[in-house]
């Protein structure tokens, strides 16, 4: 008996902690600014592909986007590809599709620690105002940019790198004011 009420009351403890926390006001702000267009959702950004079409990363870099692909099925990262073959990679099993991707991410884990652990390594975080919006630019220990970030407020934001030089620094940091001005 005591067992199936102590069952009971974690069940509804449970339930009521669900309802308190998605009841909340779940950034607005941040909601309101993004829109509601390209699927956008009280927890932010819903599809990353669809909110930025590869016509806004053409536009700012002038290189065309052969590919564009979400490899994950939360939909929050995208790879939006400036050379893609069925023959990429090649491996002792046969070749394998890829290509050059310019990688963005939504993100809404700890970005201060992520920052911590990088300029650990000798990467340093700069602001860069041509981006129009709370950002840093990442620059490697050798003084090339490597990724760009876009804060969105509270946990939220928006990494852009690259791989296999899909894109320069300079590609990153204008595809960031691109995205600056969608979200305003």
């Amino acid at each position: 008996m005591k067992n199936k009420l102590i069952i009971v009351i974690a069940i509804v403890v449970i339930v009521v902690g669900g309802i308190i926390i998605f009841s909340g006001d779940k950034g607005t702000e941040n909601n309101n600014q993004l829109g509601n267009q390209n699927k956008s959702t009280a927890s932010g950004i819903s599809n990353i592909c669809e909110y930025f079409p590869k016509e806004l990363i053409e536009s700012a870099i002038g290189k065309s986007i052969v590919k564009v692909e979400s490899p994950f099925s939360d939909n929050k990262s995208c790879f939006y590809y400036t050379f893609y073959s069925d023959t990429y990679d090649h491996t002792p099993y046969g070749d394998e599709p890829g290509g050059t991707p310019i990688v963005v991410v939504y993100d809404d884990e700890d970005l201060a620690k992520d920052k911590i652990s990088n300029e650990k390594s000798g990467n340093t975080y700069r602001s860069d105002a041509s981006i129009g919006m709370d950002n840093y630019v990442v620059k490697n220990n050798v003084g090339k940019i490597w990724q760009t970030v876009l804060i969105l407020g509270g946990e939220k934001y928006i990494r852009i790198h690259f791989v296999h030089d899909a894109a320069t620094g300079e590609d990153l940091v204008k595809i960031a004011a691109k995205f600056a001005e969608k979200i305003k």
